[in-house]
């Protein structure tokens, strides 16, 4: 037999579940109260964090006071390190000094950005881009360990040509010449750029000689 409930006697389960369970009820809402709120208050600290940055980056372009330059540097690398600008000033400052010649200075500036465009929220491109400067580097000053470590860090869904003919170079310099041929002919696979492939024909050349 199928009992009918009235209007009433639904009105009062309602009643009757909401006091039972209104500890559980009033903490769900309040966990999702803060979490929104919380979120916008992310959101709005994170956009004024990167329109300061904004001001201090292009700031920084257009001073010409060593002195100023360096401060602004200073507070807008380490103050807003998550922000994109701060890593381009990074980049900049790094591909500065490298062409100077300031070689270590130049390593210590790309290792920063390195750092700071690094994990789940950080710059995938910027930090690439990172890590084959800081090889090319300690490759210029034979540093092939340190150059081989680096590369082998690099994700390899973002492997590519450069990248293997760097890890070549960096095998090269340190004799294992097997292993060097190796990274050339898996870069000139991948390769699709004429001049490009020809680079890696002439060190697999130099490679033969040197063998």
């Amino acid at each position: 037999m199928v009992t009918v409930r009235s209007d009433e006697e639904r009105v009062l389960s309602i009643i009757n579940f909401f006091k039972d369970y209104k500890f559980y009820i009033l903490s769900v809402v309040l966990v999702i109260t803060i979490s929104v709120g919380g979120y916008f208050f992310s959101e709005r600290v994170k956009s004024n964090q990167i329109l300061a940055a904004k001001v201090l980056y292009e700031d920084w372009e257009v001073t010409s006071v060593q002195e100023d330059r360096e401060e602004l540097f200073q507070n807008l690398t380490e103050n807003y390190s998550d922000t994109g600008y701060s890593h381009l000033a990074l980049l900049k400052k790094g591909s500065d000094l490298a062409k100077e010649n300031n070689l270590v200075e130049s390593i210590d500036v790309f290792y920063q950005l390195k750092e700071n465009s690094d994990g789940f929220f950080g710059n995938e491109f910027l930090n690439f881009i990172s890590k084959i400067n800081i090889a090319r580097l300690e490759l210029s000053m034979k540093n092939f360990e340190k150059a081989l470590l680096m590369l082998e860090s690099i994700n390899t869904n973002e492997v590519n040509p450069t990248v293997k003919i760097l890890i070549g170079d960096a095998l090269f310099g340190s004799q294992r010449y097997d292993l060097a041929k190796k990274a050339y002919f898996e870069a000139l696979e991948l390769s699709q750029i004429n001049e490009e492939k020809a680079i890696i024909k002439s060190k697999l050349n130099q490679l033969e000689i040197e063998q």
